[in-house]
């Protein structure tokens, strides 16, 4: 959690310290789920497929149960998984409750996530 970088190192100051993220207690987040209509991507064969994930997304220390939709693309060997959730920062105990941070940062966040599997072509 600490490499993200901002354009502002005063963003990033923030983003990583004691009173938002406070990524030296809590260094990393953890996405755990499942496919729940795994039956309808074909592995075998190359294409784009959509699937629900459920699971848990930790962050700051809570857990929060996810359900969300992803893309699936099969090409030869490869498997990508594209998926893009937006998560209320409140509901994982991050927050700047008083100051100038309050208003300046949004209540929720885009989160995209890309993961590759596979041989490298």
């Amino acid at each position: 959690m600490q490499a993200f970088e901002f354009e502002k190192s005063l963003m990033q100051k923030h983003y990583n310290s004691k009173k938002f993220l406070d990524t030296k207690t809590y260094p990393k987040a953890k996405l755990k789920g499942t496919i729940t209509n795994l039956s309808d991507i074909n592995f075998s064969k190359d294409g784009t497929y959509n699937a629900n994930i459920k699971g848990e997304l930790e962050l700051h220390g809570v857990t929060n149960q996810i359900s969300e939709k992803s893309t699936i693309t099969v090409k030869g060997d490869k498997v990508t998984v594209d998926a893009k959730m937006t998560i209320t920062l409140g509901d994982y105990k991050i927050n700047f409750k008083k100051g100038k941070p309050s208003t300046n940062i949004a209540k929720t966040v885009d989160v995209t996530i890309k993961a590759d599997y596979g041989e490298e072509n």
